[in-house]
């Protein structure tokens, strides 16, 4: 079998590219297809504790044995899944940009090969084709397809404190336009496992391509720098398929593990695959804003709000604070309840003053310099994460230095719903940076996006992230793909 472009892995990146193409090309993938709606009922059905942990992974499990993820160690809790679309069918929507003092770096070893200003046009086109919705206030100037609604309830309940505080763009589909087999969204609800299939998935980018489901690419052939074949399995047995050229669009991990099989051309730096991941860490905090009246659930779509006052920047960490639109935990509750004025009998008072307290969610970078790092060992990926726990203490600043601007701002900290689960653990399953395309010498991408040393291997996905910061990858994994597009296009 012979193709012009090879595509390997059919999520965002992978589909996004081949969007973008204007010549043939052929997407392969690990995944089987599968009934998003089977899957959700699956999960639901599930005795859990808690949301968020593996059973997340178990509604996803593959039937074939070569579809087993890496099993990373306890302290990352980044596990994926590997069907159709990857690990896109399960996140929950959120949709920053980058902020732009990623794409200020002094430091070339972590410095992107562009500034902000080249990416823009990219990120309007991404965020198109993800289906935005947003807050008119964004001060990103996002590209929305639709407004969410019910915004000015929450900038008018949080003004006095947050002025700049605004809702987090999603990818929830709130507009009838052209849907194209996506759902609409019909309110807050379990974004993770829309039942309206509205959130947008990687198979709602739509493509001319053909995808040949159930192949898993184990390694590339190289000959002379050139990869000239991708030794494939599938479950009826191996296949050959030979190309011009190779995406590598696969989830962080098995880019990882497929390069690591393949015979690299000696020029490609191999040290440096593998190293930088970023992910992302979290605190769990809570404050009271005296006399405000929060509108919890108040917007017509599940969303989170953006406080610009409790975020920034701190010894080289960036850090970004939600602030939850569900009902605060009881632990904030508790924390927030006037003691003495129900010891003086004014319950009705003490318990209306709780509509001001708000649970908030920290996005805490990791930054590249802690080499975090990817190798493979005995035929299985490992990870070393020393460097997160050497340097995770720095965290505490951050925190003190979130109180502190609460405070500054007239913001009561309840410290009693402190829950600083970065001191145990990481991971946000946003494992970003490992083939970093930095401007630096140890940069494993270029800034063509091709594997250094090579003539024809590309790459798509977070991966390529030379600095993420704190902000969630997918709408720039969206953007960066149609750069690449571009670029495939104009070597055709």
């Amino acid at each position: 079998m012979f193709v012009e472009t090879l595509i390997i892995g059919n999520g965002f990146a992978g589909r996004t590219v081949a969007h973008g193409l204007t010549g043939p090309c052929l997407i392969v993938e690990r995944g089987e297809k599968f009934n998003i709606f089977e899957r959700r009922a699956r999960f639901n059905a599930m005795e859990k504790a808690d949301r968020h942990d593996a059973l997340i992974r178990r509604s996803y499990e593959s039937v074939h044995a070569f579809n087993m993820p890496e099993e990373l160690p306890p302290d990352c809790a980044s596990d994926y899944i590997l069907v159709d679309g990857g690990c896109s069918n399960h996140w929950g929507g959120l949709s920053f940009r980058l902020s732009a003092s990623m794409f200020d770096q002094t430091a070339d070893g972590f410095r992107w090969p562009f500034d902000f200003q080249t990416l823009q046009p990219h990120y309007r086109n991404a965020e198109r084709l993800l289906r935005i919705s947003a807050d008119p206030r964004d001060p990103d100037e996002r590209n929305s397809l639709s407004e969410i609604q019910g915004t000015h309830r929450w900038h008018q309940a949080l003004s006095p404190y947050f002025p700049q505080a605004y809702i987090g763009a999603q990818a929830h589909n709130l507009s009838v336009e052209n849907l194209d087999g996506q759902g609409l969204c019909m309110g807050a609800g379990d974004c993770e496992l829309c039942p309206m299939d509205a959130k947008t998935r990687s198979l709602h980018i739509r493509n001319n391509a053909q995808v040949m489901n159930e192949v898993l690419v184990d390694h590339l052939r190289f000959e002379d720098g050139k990869a000239v074949e991708a030794i494939c399995q599938t479950p009826k047995g191996p296949l050959s398929i030979r190309f011009n050229r190779v995406v590598i669009a696969a989830h962080g991990v098995e880019s990882l593990k497929l390069l690591w099989k393949s015979n690299l051309p000696p020029q490609t730096p191999k040290a440096f695959i593998g190293r930088y991941c970023q992910d992302h860490a979290v605190a769990e905090l809570a404050c009271h804003l005296p006399k405000a009246k929060i509108p919890f659930f108040q917007v017509n779509t599940a969303a989170q709000v953006v406080i610009p006052e409790l975020s920034g920047e701190l010894d080289g960490i960036e850090y970004t604070t939600l602030g939850l639109m569900t009902s605060a935990s009881n632990a904030a509750l508790a924390g927030a309840l006037d003691l003495k004025k129900m010891n003086s009998w004014a319950v009705q008072e003490s318990v209306e003053e709780l509509a001001g307290t708000l649970s908030l969610y920290i996005l805490l970078e990791i930054p590249p310099q802690w080499d975090v790092s990817l190798f493979y060992e005995g035929g299985a990926v490992r990870m070393d994460t020393d460097g997160y726990h050497g340097n995770k203490h720095r965290y505490d600043a951050v925190i003190a230095a979130i109180y502190a601007k609460m405070e500054a701002l007239g913001v009561l900290p309840v410290r009693e719903a402190e829950q600083a689960h970065y001191q145990n653990a990481f991971g946000t399953h946003h494992l970003v940076g490992m083939l970093n395309m930095s401007a630096g010498d140890n940069a494993v991408v270029d800034k063509d996006f091709r594997v250094k040393g090579t003539e024809n291997v590309y790459v798509a996905g977070s991966s390529l992230f030379p600095r993420c910061g704190s902000r969630n990858p997918t709408v720039t994994v969206v953007a960066l793909a149609l750069m690449l597009a571009n670029t495939l296009n104009e070597r055709a």
